[in-house]
This record gives structure tokens, C-alpha cells and sequence, in this order.
């Protein structure tokens, strides 16, 4: 009888490893492309911040309020948007109540169901 070896798959270890490769790819080609073209030259490492950038109070409430007001409109959109499928979906129903209640039109859909 013939055993199936599974191995532990790492979770993110291996999508990590490519993405980080794939960045300092990236890192690489930005600093070749802006070095000038000198035969000699070789491109330095670019170090990244470690440290995020500091915003002032001012403008990190600005961009807070600006955040929520976008989530205000959105949400307002969101509740018409919605209101009108309930409309559309009432519209539909006595529609299809009211085709329904032809005894024409039932049969005809009674023999498409049957078919």
C-alpha cells in the first residue's frame, strides 16, 4: 500500500519570501534606472524608513473628516440605491401576481413548467 507523505504547509512563509524578493527586485530597478551611466557605477541599496513620516494634528484631522464625510455620502447613496431595489422588487412581484392571475397566462406558464 502506497503512503501519501504530506507535508506542513507554512502559512505566509513562502508568499512572504516572493513578495519581499519581488519588492527589493523593484528597489533595484528604480535605483538603476535614476544612476547615472557610468560603466564603474554600482547601484548602492536604497534603505527604507523605518519610521513612519509624522503628520501634523491639522492634517491628520482634515484627513479624518474628509474619511467620514465620503463614508456619510456613501452611505446615504447606499440607502437609496437600496431603496429602490425594495421599490423594484414590490413592482416586480405585482407584476408577476397580477400576469398571474390571468387564467391565460397561467396556464401557459403552468405547461412551461411542466415541459
Amino acid at each position: 500500500m502506497c503512503e501519501k507523505r504530506i507535508r506542513k504547509i507554512k502559512r505566509g512563509t513562502h508568499s512572504t519570501r516572493i513578495r519581499e524578493t519581488r519588492r527589493l527586485q523593484r528597489v533595484q530597478r528604480l535605483t538603476i534606472a535614476t544612476s547615472p551611466p557610468n560603466d564603474d557605477y554600482r547601484p548602492q541599496p536604497v534603505v527604507c524608513p523605518t519610521q513612519p513620516i509624522l503628520m501634523d494634528k491639522a492634517l491628520q484631522n482634515r484627513v479624518l473628516l474628509e474619511l467620514a464625510w465620503k463614508t456619510v455620502v456613501l452611505m446615504q447613496k447606499n440607502k437609496l440605491i437600496q431603496q429602490k431595489i425594495v421599490d423594484l422588487q414590490k413592482e416586480t412581484t405585482e407584476f408577476v401576481s397580477t400576469v398571474l392571475t390571468n387564467p391565460e397566462s397561467r396556464q401557459r406558464y403552468l405547461d412551461h413548467l411542466q415541459v
